[in-house]
């Protein structure tokens, strides 16, 4: 970092599906937490730092606890619920502390579910795709109403860019969409997408539930509009997008069988 003299760390890198945290907690501890504490130990010592930007998660405040809940602004207290969550917030207070330790010029990001082009099939909207080009069922967890905010990566990268050149240090943004859909209907409406509608119900399964599964998260992004940010992508145009591009590349992942299981184990402790 100094001989670069870097002046800007973007801190993207962990370990972020749920399913994964309940059987391989410990590399969730190793990369969430020890990975970050080893970034925030290099751009202390950094002359040239000027923004240390931490990408957290919605999920460290815990679910809303009913459709009523008001959305959770950035000061809400951090009641994580499963491994990834948790770790999560454990390495929001290194970067805390180092901010008010050591004056390393952070801020925090906590932002809603992703989606879109390139993402990983053990994430909802790409398993579910894959699943349905192979005309396997999709396996929704419980009854399918739990709900999440979907927000396009392209929404989400232009958040990050607005954060970059016009957040102030010390401060939290949340990062939030305005779709607001059960699992169930996204399975739906991907059904639909995929002209499979005459086969809806045996599509549909549902499997056993999370060890825990929040009910939804909801998130105030008040502070982030203030700074000039709109969401710009509207839902069925860029679910339609991101379906259009599996098709045509899911073969770059390469066997992802193990993915696409209702509730995949990678490296999970023996």
């Amino acid at each position: 970092l100094k001989e670069e003299e870097i002046d800007t760390i973007m801190h993207f890198a962990a370990q972020t599906h749920v399913d994964n945290s309940f059987g391989n907690s410990f590399a969730f501890t190793q990369a969430n937490i020890y990975g970050t504490h080893v970034l925030l130990e290099s751009a202390k010592d950094c002359p040239t730092m000027r923004r240390f930007i931490h990408v957290s998660t919605d999920e460290v405040y815990g679910e809303g606890e009913d459709f009523d809940a008001e959305p959770m602004g950035e000061e809400h207290i951090l009641e994580p619920t499963n491994p990834y969550a948790a770790t999560k917030a454990g390495a929001e207070f290194l970067v805390k502390s180092y901010h008010r330790s050591f004056e390393l010029p952070a801020i925090i990001t906590r932002g809603n579910n992703v989606y879109g082009p390139h993402q990983f099939p053990e994430k909802l909207i790409p398993k579910f795709t894959n699943q349905l080009l192979r005309d396997m069922p999709l396996t929704l967890h419980g009854d399918g109403s739990n709900t999440r905010n979907f927000l396009y990566v392209e929404d989400v990268a232009r958040a990050f860019d607005t954060i970059l050149h016009k957040g102030r240090v010390a401060n939290i943004y949340n990062i939030g969409g305005s779709h607001e859909l059960s699992n169930l209907e996204v399975a739906k409406q991907l059904i639909k997408i995929m002209g499979k509608e005459d086969k809806m119900d045996e599509l549909i399964t549902f499997v056993p539930d999370r060890k825990f599964n929040d009910l939804r998260y909801t998130i105030k992004s008040g502070k982030l509009l203030s700074l000039g940010w709109v969401e710009m992508e509207k839902w069925e145009e860029g679910l339609r997008k991101t379906v259009e591009w599996y098709k045509e590349y899911t073969g770059r992942y390469g066997n992802i069988e193990h993915a696409l299981v209702a509730h995949p184990r990678i490296g999970q402790n023996s």
